[in-house]
C-alpha cells in the first residue's frame, strides 16, 4: 500500500497500540467482555445497563486516556451520548475554542 508523503500516518492507519489500545487495553477489554454479554454492566458514562450484544468501547478518562473508566455505550442513545459521540463533541469544542483564540485578533 502506497504512503502519502513523509510525516506521520494517518490516524486510520497507525496500529494499535499506536493509538492507545495495546495489549493493556486490549487485556481489560478480554476482562470486562463476558460480564458486558450476560449484560451484567452499567455504562459509566450514564449508569444504564449496556444490553447484551450492543455495541461497546473500553472507554477512559476525557481528561487523560492512561485511566481506564470501565465499559461504555459505543454509540449515542436517547439517555447517554456514547463513546464517540462524546469524544467528537469534546474535539469540536477544543477546535471551536482555538479557532476562536486564533481569530480574536481580528
Amino acid at each position: 500500500m502506497a504512503r502519502w508523503g513523509k510525516g506521520p500516518r494517518p490516524a486510520d492507519q497507525r496500529s494499535t497500540t499506536q493509538r492507545g489500545y495495546g495489549h493493556t487495553h486490549r487485556a481489560l477489554r478480554e476482562q470486562w467482555a463476558p460480564k458486558v454479554a450476560r449484560g451484567d454492566v452499567a455504562c459509566w458514562r450514564c449508569g444504564r445497563a449496556i444490553a447484551p450484544g450492543q455495541a461497546w468501547d473500553l472507554g477512559h478518562s476525557d481528561h487523560d486516556r492512561s485511566v481506564y473508566m470501565g465499559p461504555e455505550h459505543r454509540h449515542r442513545t436517547p439517555w447517554c451520548p456514547g463513546n464517540r459521540a462524546a469524544a467528537a463533541i469534546k474535539g469540536n469544542r477544543a477546535r471551536a475554542k482555538r479557532d476562536v483564540q486564533r481569530n480574536s485578533g481580528w
